[in-house]
């Protein structure tokens, strides 16, 4: 993503570090852009250019690549704060499946109304609804 500097510190965010150069993160692309173009939950699909096809530090991303040490390395943060690594398989399944597992950190900072008044459309959510019912 060219001339990318900065992400909003809001929702949630898988974020792809990779370089140009770089033959694994050449592999997992096309997974990954599967996965951003099919996933439709509340976790956003970003990739982060650290180094080019030189291998040279992409330079409006040095800040954001700062404590990247390999290549791909995949995390997910919320509201700009780091949560977790992601050590799955390297599939769109499995970055879908990852997304969806993390869905409800979404939810966490949500008051209470608004948690209450999402769409009931798994299981998981429907869950949710009747703990929150249950505080009113």
């Amino acid at each position: 993503m060219p001339g990318l500097t900065s992400f909003a510190d809001a929702g949630l965010e898988l974020r792809e570090y990779y370089s140009a150069a770089c033959g694994h993160c050449q592999q997992m692309a096309p997974a990954w852009k599967e996965a951003a173009a099919n996933y439709s939950g509340p976790v956003a699909f970003r990739q982060i250019e650290c180094n080019d096809q030189d291998w040279k530090p992409v330079e409006e991303n040095v800040d954001l690549c700062k404590d990247v040490e390999a290549f791909p390395t995949i995390k997910l943060f919320k509201n700009g704060e780091e949560v977790t690594n992601y050590e799955g398989d390297r599939t769109a399944e499995g970055f879908m499946n990852f997304a969806r597992q993390h869905e409800n950190l979404a939810q966490q900072s949500m008051p209470l109304t608004a948690a209450v008044l999402l769409p009931l459309t798994r299981p998981e959510r429907r869950a949710t609804k009747l703990r929150c019912k249950d505080f009113l």
